[in-house]
């Protein structure tokens, strides 16, 4: 094919067709469109995803969709590899970001350590100091009760003493029946795990990686749900944030963004009570 952003906008010059109608029958954004066909393919995401854009515009046209694929991978063969060294970039100053709040946190929890040990000294000295300083009136008004003084008719009174020979059975004492700790099953976010549930509400692209493995990759259509789960991470890439919904651990993460937007997340089980859209 050649020209290839120019065939894509001739054909659609020919059908009378603005962009904007196309997006909204396509569902991908304008500026994806004119993307195609101006070729500024580092617009697009990327990967699969700007596959489909070219093969779904190239049907809505009347082009020969595998053609279009096909020009489209051979103009942008090396177009992929800027974004994902961005991408890398990106992931690698966030971890390096994560790293660095680990001095702080430490130091914060030294300084809250030494805090409690200055008051709790302090507490103890004002103790000491009041019990020092105590009037005699006050001390004898602590002392015990004198034990009452032991009758000496107590001594007139005869000991029986079991005969001769006779077995001693002391009463047993008596022992409480233990109780048997009942093992309580602790929650799948307590040992770390992460529970993912993608609802798609409109053709979108999702590639989504659990634990470092890529778990899906394709375009998915409205009205599919989709359950992963993990130990440690899950990464997730939406080509139309705005078409899909995400609960992590049964908490909804809310608006992930607008339709045609690319949007990017991690989730970690240090994260998950708190991320959102």
């Amino acid at each position: 094919m050649a020209n290839f952003g120019a065939s894509f906008r001739r054909a659609r010059e020919a059908a009378g067709l603005p962009l904007e109608r196309i997006a909204a029958e396509t569902r991908i954004s304008t500026r994806f469109l004119l993307a195609i066909e101006s070729e500024d393919f580092h617009v697009l995401p990327g990967g699969v995803f700007n596959r489909g854009f070219v093969r779904a515009y190239a049907v809505h046209l009347g082009l020969d969709p595998d053609q279009a694929v096909t020009e489209y991978s051979r103009l942008s063969a090396t177009s992929d590899e800027p974004l994902e060294a961005l991408r890398e970039s990106e992931r690698a100053s966030s971890r390096k970001a994560e790293r660095s709040l680990f001095p702080l946190l430490a130091a914060i929890l030294v300084v809250l350590i030494g805090a409690y040990y200055f008051v709790n000294r302090g507490s103890t000295s004002q103790t000491a100091d009041t019990a020092a300083t105590a009037t005699p009136s006050e001390v004898a008004t602590t002392a015990p009760p004198a034990l009452p003084a032991t009758s000496t008719e107590a001594a007139d009174v005869p000991v029986q003493t079991p005969p001769k020979g006779a077995a001693i059975n002391p009463a047993p004492a008596a022992v409480a029946p233990a109780t048997e700790a009942k093992p309580t099953a602790s929650s799948p976010f307590a040992t770390g795990a992460l529970v993912l549930e993608v609802d798609v509400k409109e053709l979108t692209w999702i590639r989504i990686a659990t634990d470092g493995t890529v778990a899906l990759n394709e375009t998915i259509a409205a009205g599919t749900v989709r359950r992963f789960s993990a130990e440690h991470s899950i990464d997730i890439v939406l080509g139309n944030a705005g078409g899909a919904k995400m609960r992590i651990n049964g908490r909804d993460m809310g608006q992930l963004g607008a339709r045609g937007q690319v949007r990017e997340f991690k989730i970690t089980p240090e994260n998950a009570l708190r991320i959102q859209g």
